[in-house]
């Protein structure tokens, strides 16, 4: 894997990754900020009922507006913050050319 540039790499913004990490943290427990959750969601009784699609919650989060985080959740809401910065920094690509290298570029490289 390749070393981060110096000359070119700064560290984000502290406020947008502690934003960005509680975001996450609305994903994860919405038990806890009150927003609409598959254990808590009312399923009427009708024959062609569709679940509700919890993968995409930008509308109840932005309907929720501006929130204190719960106290229990302050201690996770850092280790979110970790993780973000780590997921910048890693190289997936990388990593996974190296670990599970493709048999179809090995053979494209002998190929030619």
């Amino acid at each position: 894997m390749r070393p981060l540039d110096p000359a070119t790499y700064c560290d984000p913004d502290p406020r947008d990754e502690a934003r960005n990490a509680r975001h996450l943290s609305k994903y994860i427990f919405p038990l806890q900020y009150r927003l609409s959750n598959v254990f808590t969601s009312q399923s009427p009784t009708k024959e062609n009922y569709k679940q509700p699609d919890f993968t995409d919650r930008e509308r109840d989060i932005q309907l929720l507006g501006t929130c204190k985080t719960p106290k229990r959740l302050k201690d996770v809401v850092v280790l979110l913050e970790k993780m973000i910065w780590r997921h910048g920094k890693c190289h997936y690509k990388l990593l996974r050319d190296k670990t599970c290298p493709s048999k179809v570029s090995s053979l494209n490289d002998l190929m030619h």
